[in-house]
């Protein structure tokens, strides 16, 4: 399997490596070397440039190719540090593909959402628990347990704002191969602002009918996009 490309995963705000459980674990049982990573901006403080740099040392420490993939706000730490020479692939899953001089905050018109509260530099999902909640279950499937969506806004910590206003300065999107997985059903990151992006950037978009965390979801889906784009990288070789 060494053949393979590796896989490195960079999840969200307000959220961790962890979001990747399921599917790390369906990719490691059918031979991928996978890893994914914390970023130091949920919980803290720290910037844009922190986040890159965590990218590049986990990079680093992987004999290439590396399939780098970023989901929402992990978007933007990936294409920042995405020229590195071990990426083969960029994948961005339901994320913000953004060009030089542009931040999520000015992607989003110059402001963050009302319902983001802003505090002592870090920005949480939600004004309460019970808005944070209402958020989450907003984005599931029909049918989803209550207990479900309260579990998961439990696990949420504070973003850094200084990372949602961070201004990328080097776009790896320009100059390597990129997929967009495209969320049909997604409340929290509209489809029609996901599709203007992907199309920006010049990515193949793959279309999923899911919510906007595909690999929550639907693992077994999303398992299969990814090697699909590592396979098709391996061949490219």
């Amino acid at each position: 399997m060494t053949d393979r490309p590796r896989i490195l995963l960079v999840h969200g705000a307000w959220v961790g490596a962890w979001e990747f459980a399921d599917a790390v674990a369906l990719l490691r049982e059918r031979g991928w070397e996978v890893e994914a990573l914390d970023l130091p901006s949920t919980g803290s403080t720290a910037g844009l440039a922190a986040d890159a740099a965590a990218v590049t040392a986990a990079l680093d420490a992987m004999p290439g190719p590396v399939i780098l993939v970023g989901h929402s706000y992990g978007g933007v730490p990936i294409t920042q540090a995405g020229d590195h020479p071990a990426v083969q692939h960029l994948v961005y899953v339901a994320a913000f593909v953004l060009d030089a001089g542009e931040s999520v905050q000015s992607s989003l018109g110059g402001e963050l959402p009302e319902l983001w509260h802003v505090e002592d530099g870090q920005v949480s999902l939600g004004r309460d628990r019970a808005a944070r909640i209402a958020m989450v279950s907003s984005d599931f499937p029909p049918g989803t347990p209550a207990e479900a969506a309260e579990q998961l806004a439990d696990m949420f910590r504070p973003q850094s704002l200084a990372s949602l206003q961070g201004e990328v300065s080097s776009v790896a999107w320009k100059r390597k191969p990129a997929t967009y997985v495209l969320t049909e059903n997604d409340v929290l990151v509209p489809p029609p602002f996901q599709e203007l992006l992907a199309t920006r950037a010049g990515a193949e978009i793959v279309r999923v009918p899911t919510g906007h965390a595909p690999f929550q979801e639907d693992p077994a889906g999303f398992v299969a996009v990814i090697e699909a784009v590592a396979a098709g990288s391996a061949d490219e070789r």
